[in-house]
């Protein structure tokens, strides 16, 4: 993002005759730059051509429409259209310069998640999350901090838990809880979206720097997806839209408060998904199991030379009814809790949200992973990790507070 937002204030100035010093990521074209309509098609075009892309003039996603609509409109705005059209391929135009011309559609991947940094002064706290002009069962949003869409579930009574004569001890029983309205991500939170999270804070000052660095002697350093080059966080080659693993619980919270527009430092508060939230939100998921990305491992086998063999994080895999992707399979998540064997039996369960604060060890994962079978990956399957692991198939994705309608 950084260097599209640098490329673009560059290619903006020699577009409208300004000096460069006159042109900043958060320059207004219209307001600041006097951009008229046909200076914007040029800027459009000469755009395309310099990072292989299409912007399209109706974007197909809601995102896209959510981008392009903004007021006021900045080359920031732009670049991050340009970031999330990566792939789509240039336009074929037959030489036609300095004329509007009809641009065919973009071949959108419906990636949403951002990378570079996170500026705190763009963004104002009302619009932590921008409403997404989408016709249908729930609401969208789309968080600022991150780029992450993600969708408002409605609260009251649900049922988690199984009763199923094959279900294990710790996932009965089958019983009725309270949950209010909440924001769920709709996929995992990826790596370019990390890396931008550990772009955007001081990590020098605080031990999240010792929660992500592997010990040399782990054997595990080819998997990592991401590395510190060049005085910045950048994920490594083909693994931006990967979700994100090896992440302990300690770094995904903090990245679940820094999401969520609050201190990232301070631990009294998590922005993780409790169980009761994550069983509820993981409806449907297990049922078409062709469409869950587990048991894909063979003993044996090593990803060195290739890379740990995980799908993007827009691929329709273990979609819930809420619409939600990789719910069921792919990776674990983490979650808020504490993990306990009886929780189910015990915690607060007759109390409105629900939530395991009693210290065990272990903190719970839920959704199963393309590592394991796809028995581990139904609604109710529960298991718990140490808060320091890191696993390569354990990632997460965040809540958060229930907007008015």
């Amino acid at each position: 993002m950084e260097q599209i937002e640098a490329r673009l204030c560059v290619i903006t100035a020699e577009q409208l005759g300004l000096d460069l010093d006159e042109v900043k990521p958060e320059s207004r074209l219209i307001e600041d730059l006097n951009c008229d309509s046909l200076d914007m098609i040029e800027l459009i075009m000469e755009t395309e051509d310099e990072f292989g892309i299409t912007i399209p003039d109706s974007p197909k996603t809601p995102v896209g429409k959510l981008i392009f609509t903004r007021q006021p409109f900045r080359i920031r705005d732009l670049a991050e259209f340009a970031f999330l059209n990566q792939g789509a391929g240039s336009p074929v135009r037959g030489g036609w310069r300095k004329k509007p011309i009809e641009l065919p559609p973009a071949i959108e991947s419906g990636f949403t998640q951002l990378s570079g940094r996170f500026v705190s002064t763009d963004l104002a706290q009302s619009k932590l999350f921008e409403r997404l002009a989408v016709c249908g069962e729930f609401p969208l949003y789309r968080r600022g901090t991150d780029g992450m869409v993600c969708v408002q579930i409605p609260g009251g009574a649900v049922e988690i838990g199984s009763d199923d004569p094959e279900a294990h001890d710790d996932e009965t029983p089958r019983h009725q809880v309270t949950l209010s309205s909440y924001l769920i991500d709709t996929e995992p939170v990826s790596v370019a979206a990390f890396c931008r999270f550990l772009n955007s804070i001081d990590i020098t000052s605080h031990e999240i720097q010792t929660l992500i660095d592997l010990p040399e002697n782990d054997d595990r350093q080819s998997d990592v997806q991401f590395e510190f080059d060049d005085g910045r966080w950048k994920p490594r080659a083909g693994k931006a839209m990967q979700p994100v693993v090896m992440v302990c619980w300690y770094a995904a919270d903090a990245y679940s408060r820094w999401a969520n527009g609050v201190d990232w430092r301070i631990m009294d508060t998590s922005f993780l998904p409790t169980e009761a939230q994550w069983e509820h939100a993981t409806q449907n998921a297990f049922e078409n199991k062709e469409l869950v990305y587990a048991g894909i491992h063979r003993r044996g086998q090593s990803y060195d030379s290739v890379g740990l063999p995980l799908p993007n994080v827009q691929e329709a895999l273990g979609q819930s009814r809420f619409g939600l992707r990789h719910m069921s399979g792919t990776i674990w998540h983490w979650c808020r809790d504490w993990f306990s064997a009886d929780s189910y039996k015990t915690v607060g369960n007759d109390q409105r949200d629900p939530v395991a604060n009693i210290e065990t060890g272990v903190r719970s994962e839920r959704g199963g992973s393309w590592v394991g079978p796809i028995e581990l990956c139904r609604p109710s399957y529960r298991r718990g990790r140490n808060p320091d692991a890191r696993g390569r198939c354990l990632g997460f994705r965040c809540v958060g507070k229930p907007l008015a309608e």
